[in-house]
């Protein structure tokens, strides 16, 4: 970190990111640490990927004070709930502008993910531009809930899926091959960051089960996201491809966008396709 950089208040974490992981000041230097609550994890009491995902940003970001610019999240071990996550920060290269980083996140001596990422600051004068066009969908309030697991799972109300509200938009026409296009917010913030996004982002699996005609998900194996400047927002439309599966493994891909059109992230995610269902079975009300 630079002198001047030392010499200003912090900015990272924001008052939206602790709303999301309050993460602590951990046992050495620059680490971070949170507890798993059930809010923080899936139904099974497990760490969610976004969660994982999410601290990854959070740290890195904490630790350089600059914004993130991407970051690949690996999972490694599960975490349960009532476990404390210790999240420390590597810098791999600090430079002026640009931080190239590791985190590792232990339970103990047990590794649960590690991811590797960059933060930077502005240039000045640097290229900036769109694209891509947002999707033409319909507007959340004009969409309807999203089930999250089997109906068991759902009636329990365990898990993140508490905080998390997705509902299922509809393409303003064909809907493109192997697309799942969700609107989705953390219920209590009106703040989109880059956490934010990361936390909610994790919603790749069920687009490759959709692309195969089924319902369901996986356990995510990676998760990997590029961020531009986030502005203020509630909602965010994850419009999510299916592209490919092989031997039980499937593989996607996700841009994320503001109401407005603004585009906040791109991404991709491998993941063990390992609950999956037919459209038509009893165990999956299914309501997109």
């Amino acid at each position: 970190m630079s002198a001047a950089e030392a010499d200003a208040p912090p900015s990272h974490p924001r008052p939206a990111d602790r709303l999301v992981i309050p993460l602590r000041t951990g046992p050495t230097p620059g680490s971070r640490t949170f507890e798993l609550t059930p809010g923080l994890a899936r139904f099974d009491g497990i760490l969610y990927g976004g969660t994982g995902a999410a601290a990854s940003v959070l740290a890195m970001e904490a630790a350089t004070q600059r914004d993130a610019l991407w970051v690949v999240t690996q999972f490694v071990a599960p975490a349960h709930v009532g476990e404390t996550i210790d999240v420390g920060v590597d810098e791999l290269a600090l430079g002026g502008r640009i931080a190239q980083l590791q985190v590792r996140a232990h339970v103990g001596d047990r590794m649960v993910f590690t991811a590797l990422g960059a933060t930077a600051r502005p240039r000045p004068e640097g290229l900036t531009g769109q694209y891509l066009p947002m999707p033409a969908v319909s507007p959340p309030d004009d969409c309807g809930p999203v089930p999250f697991g089997p109906s068991s799972m759902r009636d329990a109300e365990m898990g993140s899926s508490r905080r998390l509200e997705y509902r299922a938009a509809r393409f303003v026409g064909e809907a493109p091959p192997g697309a799942l296009a969700l609107w989705a917010r953390v219920r209590g913030i009106d703040e989109l960051t880059r956490a934010g996004v990361a936390y909610l982002a994790d919603m790749v699996p069920p687009a490759v089960a959709r692309a195969a005609g089924r319902v369901g998900g996986g356990f995510s194996l990676d998760n990997a996201l590029r961020f531009a400047d986030v502005p203020p927002a509630e909602w965010v439309l994850l419009d999510l491809r299916g592209e490919l599966a092989t031997n039980g493994y499937g593989h996607g891909r996700l841009t994320a966008w503001t109401p407005d059109g603004i585009l906040v992230a791109t991404g991709s995610q491998t993941a063990s396709m390992v609950h999956l269902f037919a459209p038509d079975d009893p165990l999956w009300r299914q309501e997109i």
